[in-house]
C-alpha cells in the first residue's frame, strides 16, 4: 500500500485528522502543506500523490460493483449543494465540489475534451445544479 493510501485511509478513520484536511483543502493549501501534515502522522507523500489523489474520484462515486452493493448498509453521498454558495454566477469549481477525497454528488467531469499549449489536457466541468459547465485544466482552473 502508497503511504498516500495508507494516508487517506487513516484520514477516513480519523474525524481529527479529516478536519485538518478539510481546513486545508478549504484554505487552497498547497502540496508542502499536506506533506507537513502527512508527516504528522507518519507519512511521507510526494506532492505528484497528493496531485493524483486530488484528481481522483471517490470511490463511492459512480456506479458500484456487485461487491459494494452487497456491502450497502444505508447509502453514501457528497451532497455539498448549498443554495447560498452554487449559483450560475459561480462559475466553476471550489474546495467544496471536490473535497480532499470525494466529489460532490453534482459534479461531472468529462475527461479528455483537449489540450492547450504544452499538452495540458483539459477536462469540462459541469455541476448538474447549474453552478458552471465549464473547460479547465485538471485541477480545475478555467481556461
Amino acid at each position: 500500500m502508497s503511504q498516500m493510501t495508507a494516508f487517506i485511509e487513516k484520514a477516513k478513520s480519523d474525524g481529527e485528522l479529516m478536519e485538518k484536511l478539510n481546513a486545508l483543502g478549504k484554505k487552497n493549501a498547497g502540496p508542502d502543506e499536506v506533506i507537513a501534515l502527512a508527516a504528522e502522522y507518519g507519512f511521507t507523500v510526494t506532492k505528484e500523490e497528493i496531485e493524483s489523489a486530488r484528481r481522483q474520484s471517490c470511490p463511492h462515486h459512480g456506479k458500484l460493483t456487485e461487491e459494494d452493493l452487497d456491502a450497502v448498509s444505508g447509502g453514501w453521498t457528497q451532497n455539498r449543494y448549498d443554495p447560498a454558495v452554487c449559483k450560475p454566477e459561480l462559475g466553476r469549481t471550489r474546495y467544496e465540489c471536490l473535497g480532499f477525497l470525494c466529489w460532490c454528488d453534482h459534479l461531472r467531469v468529462e475527461n479528455d475534451v483537449g489540450t492547450i499549449g504544452g499538452g495540458t489536457k483539459l477536462s469540462r466541468y459541469i455541476c448538474d445544479m447549474g453552478a458552471f459547465n465549464y473547460i479547465g485544466g485538471n485541477a480545475g482552473q478555467p481556461v
